[in-house]
Parts: structure tokens; sequence; C-alpha cells
């Protein structure tokens, strides 16, 4: 594959240099519409399914893999290849992009064939020290991966499926693995490469990682599985980039962790589905660009952050540094805050004024919770805890043109002694969010958070 990519360059190097000495005619003739080409899943797959045996016909090893792959056609829905004039070719992007993808699954396919054929040398060794009635209960080895599960965008695809390897025991290693593969620029996306972009969140002090963290652990809290789990599974979930895999699909990211990571092995792998309300914000524009997210989950997500914006004045600290110098003013410590270029009140204004009204921003600048000195900004620590009593939370767009509201309906509960525990409290309370929006996003004229 390396040996191919290199010719390509080559070629296409060949072909930038040759076009610099062409004359052009003033009188030659349009050149014709380019083609409109599509990068599509081919019906064939990469696959194998291959059974290694002993002499006697005993199955030592079975291998198999089922791996996709893609192509490009033409508005007419041919196979695409490029043109080939003596030496030049010239590649396409989506023709690139097929082939990086492609590649990439037949290097997952090498890497299983080489730890099949270890595998296989050690069931050999094995079976070979086994007598005739050990034999009699000889299970044989495995090594399978197979992507299942496909979900395209108009710029990005997501596949996932499972691996699995058994060395002759019970019941084997199951895993999960999973690529994301932008098809603009030919590139695998990794949780760390998105979380080195700038984004809204970012800005605000929320990481990708860490909102997907945060969310997270929000489910297993609300599910009660954190008893099942390790003691330390928490560094783990924030640890996301080196320990768990994920994907795209038509709801938002899931995530996976393979089975003993947070969890004993028999609990399986432990999957979270997070909807992209919650997170959208958090990835970088051009990641945003790739998926086609409904326009009522960018409101919703636009909530979260504008809530985040909220809390710094009504119940949590800003992102601020510990180990910065601060003041005091009227007898009161601040620390220094750390939002990134925001400095001054006059910018912190302008955040404010991308997700609320004016009035809205002027309002929350008026409680006083930020100071400026010296080119800084400074709060007080005063966090304060959420409303326990609130129990559960949905939200609904409805729209009037390009404005509309974000109504968000919650449920209580209040606690019961002869329970021991929480117990919900009949009907439902709704607050309504006002916006207007602009470049898709919503700028809130009222946010009534009952937190």
């Amino acid at each position: 594959m390396k040996k191919l990519l290199s010719t390509l360059l080559a070629l296409s190097l060949a072909l930038s240099l040759g076009a610099c000495a062409v004359k052009v005619e003033p009188d030659k003739p349009d050149e014709p519409a380019k083609d409109e080409l599509r990068i599509v899943f081919t019906e064939e797959h990469l696959t194998k399914e291959v059974e290694y045996k002993a002499d006697d016909g005993t199955v030592l090893l079975i291998e198999k893999y089922d791996l996709p792959q893609l192509e490009v056609r033409t508005s007419a829905d041919e196979v695409y290849t490029p043109p080939v004039s003596n030496t030049v070719v010239d590649v396409p992007q989506e023709y690139a992009a097929a082939l990086a993808f492609n590649a990439e699954m037949q290097h997952a396919a090498d890497a299983l064939d080489a730890s099949a054929q270890e595998a296989l040398a050690m069931a050999r060794e094995h079976y070979a020290g086994l007598d005739e009635e050990q034999r009699a209960y000889w299970a044989n080895y495995a090594e399978e991966l197979i992507v299942d599960d496909i979900c395209q965008f108009s710029g990005l695809v997501s596949v996932w499926g499972g691996g699995y390897s058994n060395y002759g025991g019970a019941p084997g290693w199951a895993s999960i693995r999973a690529w994301s593969f932008a098809l603009t620029t030919g590139e695998f996306l990794t949780l760390d490469s998105l979380d080195a972009q700038p984004s809204t969140d970012s800005a605000l002090g929320e990481s990708l990682t860490h909102t997907l963290a945060m969310a997270v652990l929000e489910q297993i809290d609300a599910q009660g599985l954190s008893e099942y789990y390790f003691e330390d599974y928490a560094s783990y979930i924030f640890d996301l980039a080196a320990n768990a895999s994920f994907y795209f699909d038509d709801k938002g990211i899931v995530i996976v962790f393979d089975p003993a990571v947070i969890a004993p092995y028999a609990a399986s792998a432990q999957k979270f589905e997070i909807p992209y309300s919650r997170f959208y914000n958090a990835l970088d524009a051009h990641t945003q660009s790739l998926l086609d997210v409904p326009q009522d989950e960018i409101i919703i997500a636009d909530y979260y952050t504008t809530k985040t914006l909220w809390s710094w004045f009504n119940m949590t600290t800003p992102p601020v540094d510990s180990g910065a110098p601060g003041i005091t003013v009227d007898g009161l410590p601040l620390a220094r805050v750390t939002l990134g270029d925001v400095n001054t009140l006059d910018e912190l204004r302008a955040l404010l004024c991308e997700h609320v009204s004016a009035e809205l921003a002027d309002e929350w600048l008026a409680t006083g919770r930020f100071v400026e000195s010296d080119g800084a900004l400074y709060a007080a620590w005063a966090d304060r805890g959420s409303d326990i009593t609130i129990d559960t939370e949905s939200y609904l767009v409805a729209w009037n043109g390009d404005s509309g509201e974000l109504i968000q309906t919650i449920t209580r509960r209040e606690w019961n002694d002869a329970a021991g525990n929480f117990v919900p409290v009949p009907g439902t309370e709704t607050y309504s969010y006002p916006f207007t929006t602009m470049n898709r996003h919503a700028v809130f004229s009222a946010f009534p958070c009952p937190y």
C-alpha cells in the first residue's frame, strides 16, 4: 500500500509539474463539466474464513474477518477509476479518501492474519502435547474481527463491530473495534485529535473528552452502576482517549469500554450512548460540518452551553487558575479566571452575547460575580449544589420561522422516610427559553434555569 501511495504521489507531482508547462490556447474550448463523484460502501467486503487443521483433521484454529470497503461512483452510478495517460494519473480527493479507508481495513486484516499465525503455532504445540483422552476435550483457538454496523453521514462514516480471541480457554476475549473516518480529508478521527481543535465549549473551559466523561459519569450515577465497577473506574473514564472506543450514529456518539477496563470481565463491555445535544458544541467546527445533526439537537446543545455560562453567575465557579496570584476585593479573595482570550469585562460581555441577548448579558454582569483588574478577570470561589429535588428533564423545540422557544419540562421528587429514598412528586413544571438563531445557533433572551 505504501508503494501504491508513493506512486500516486509521484504521478500527481508529475501532473502538477507538467501543468506548469502547458501553453493555453485562447480559442481552446471549455473543458467538460467535472463529473460528480460520491463515496459509497461496496457490496463486497474484505473477508476471510479459514479453518486450520491438524494432520488428523481436528480444527486447531478458526480465523475470520469481515471488513467494509469503500469505492467511488460517478453520477451515472458507475464505479470510478482514475484516467491514465502515459505516466500521469489524476486522483480526485474522493478516490484518495477511499484508498486510505481501504488501506486501514487491509491493515486490520493483515494484523489479524499475523495474530492468527502466532495463535496457530501455539495451538499446534498445545494439541501435539495432548494424549488421546485429552484431545477428546479439545476446543479450537479463534481469531475474529467482524464489522457489522455502519453509519454514514454526508462527510463522515463510522464503522464498528467486535473482535474475539480464544486461545483454548473459555470464554475467550471479546473487544470492540470502531473507526470514524472523515470522507473530506481521508483521515481517521481520534478523541485526541478532536480535542486539539477549538470549539464553542473549549472557549468555556470544557474540552470534548471532559464533556463526554461527565456525560458518562452522569449515566453511571443515574443507573446506579458504580457499585458494580472497579473502585478506580472514574480515572479511566476521564482518560477516554486511552481507554475507550467511540463511534457516531444517527443519535449521537457511543463510548465503549472493553470488558475488564472499568468493570469485571463478566460484566462484558460497557456502552454509553450520548446524544448530540450533550456534546455538539464541544466538537470543532470542521467535525460539526461532517455530521448531519438535526437543528433541534443543536438548539438543545446551545441550551447546555448557555447553562454553563449561567452557572458561573448562579451556581459554580468559572474556570480559574488556582496557582496564579489572586486579588482581594472588599475583604473577599478572588481567583484568576482562565477563559483563553477573554480577559476583560468587555470581552466577557462579547462572549455572553454570542449566547444570550445583550439585555440578559448585562443583567448577569450586574451581579458583580466577575471583577476586572489590570487586564485580567477574577471571580470568587462560590460553588453551590444543584437542586436535588429535580428528578427528570426533557426538552422540546418549538419554531416560529428563524426563532422559537426551548420548552423544558421537569418532574420533581421528594425524600420519603418510610421508603428511605426519594420518590416522584406528581405533576410537571415547564420553563420557556425564547431564542433567535444566528448561524444555526440559539441566542436566548430569557434563561429561567430551575437548578
